[in-house]
């Protein structure tokens, strides 16, 4: 009886590893989706609070002047 009970439990080990892989792996995937939808609900919400913002209060135009300086010339002696 008692090679009966270990012959099983020895059968059995590689079943349970399995089976606790494959839950931890369910458990991961279900926590990155939560992480996932939970990021795509605050990023939407930030991008409408930024479109919000820029409707009412629309940034300033920046004028774009002509370059202003010197442009300092010199020959290259080799």
């Amino acid at each position: 009886m008692n090679d009966n009970i270990k012959r099983i439990i020895e059968s059995i080990v590689p079943f349970l590893v399995i089976g606790v892989a494959v839950s931890l792996l369910i458990g991961l995937f279900i926590m990155f989706s939560y992480v996932l939808v939970w990021g795509l609900f605050i990023g939407g919400l930030l991008w409408v609070a930024t479109l919000i913002k820029n409707a009412l209060f629309p940034p300033p135009k920046v004028k774009q002047d002509t370059p202003q300086g010197r442009i300092i010339e010199h020959k290259d002696q080799d």
